[in-house]
């Protein structure tokens, strides 16, 4: 049993998390301030990386493979993800929430996907929305943003892995970098708020993020942006990964005794924050790189046009 000093607080009493809390964190000067992202799925988890300081989280369709037991995430509906972004919603006031839109509800048409983004901002209660995109579903953005806020999501898109040829980390070559380029680009043209990046080399994110005014954070991505996303059972080591797990997390181990579950996890998610405001994870075990060869080719790329 807990005694009082350590029982855990319903909710942080901080100052509520919006998009201009986030834009001024890039903006702060000398140091900008690294935004701290965690994808979660319910009320519990969110109160406690409310408590623990955390910026936002990201109520990702990933939970059809977390808490839903599926291989992938490609099954997730809206009606789901408008339950689980209600439920974080439930756990916290304070921090900014984004509703990740599934596969199938903004592909088909712009019209669909206002339609789908307004759900998650009227039903679902969350900030802004995410898409996943491409070249191709830059219309997309534009038409979601002026509904509402939306994050645009580069790099590797889970539901659109098939056509990547898999789950593999992007910008490794020349080509992967000159068509992110476009993208990333694009996309805050088109009104992104913010540019979630995932499963880049560190090299290729850091100069993809230079192109673009408004936050860039990342999953798997390296350590030169604006912010950090992990999922929470990641971080909890809830999930069993077949195979070796990636290397783009860390899994939290306990350092004390007689707590109980709910108090490790929220140690869990404090020494996230402070590590990630600290600039102490990802550390460089976490982080793709690209070849020095290809690396040439790409800042060469890179040189050609900024000519």
């Amino acid at each position: 049993m807990s005694d009082e000093k350590s029982a855990i607080p319903l909710q942080s009493k901080t100052k509520r998390v919006t998009i201009k809390t986030l834009h001024d964190m890039k903006k702060k000067r000398p140091d900008p301030e690294i935004i701290c992202a965690l994808s979660i799925y319910d009320a519990l988890h969110a109160r406690l990386f409310d408590r623990a300081g955390g910026d936002m989280i990201i109520v990702g369709d990933s939970v059809s493979m977390t808490l839903q037991g599926r291989a992938n995430t490609l099954p997730e509906t809206m009606d789901e993800m408008i339950m689980f972004t209600q439920a974080v919603r439930r756990g916290t006031d304070r921090l900014f929430v984004v509703g990740d839109m599934p596969l199938g509800s903004y592909e088909v048409s712009k019209e669909e996907a206002v339609r789908n983004a307004l759900r998650f901002i009227k039903e679902g209660g969350c900030n802004a929305v995410k898409e996943e995109i491409n070249l191709n579903y830059i219309d997309r953005i534009e038409a979601v943003a002026n509904a509402c806020l939306v994050v645009a999501h580069i790099g590797l898109n889970p539901n659109k892995a098939e056509m990547l040829g898999g789950y593999r980390t992007q910008g490794k070559t020349r080509e992967s970098f000159l068509e992110l380029s476009k993208v990333i680009v694009e996309a805050e043209k088109a009104g992104a708020c913010m540019i979630l990046i995932e499963a880049v080399t560190e090299e290729v994110a850091e100069m993809l993020k230079s192109k673009v005014n408004i936050p860039v954070f990342g999953i798997a991505a390296g350590r030169k942006l604006d912010g950090q996303l992990v999922i929470s059972s990641d971080l909890l080591g809830f999930f069993e990964w077949p195979g070796n797990p990636p290397i783009h997390f860390e899994k939290y181990l306990t350092e004390r005794q007689g707590i109980t579950v709910g108090e490790a996890t929220l140690d869990a998610f404090r020494w996230y924050v402070k590590a990630v405001k600290e600039k102490r994870f990802p550390s460089d075990k976490h982080v793709h790189h690209i070849s020095d060869n290809e690396l040439n080719q790409v800042i060469q790329a890179e040189n050609n046009l900024s000519a």
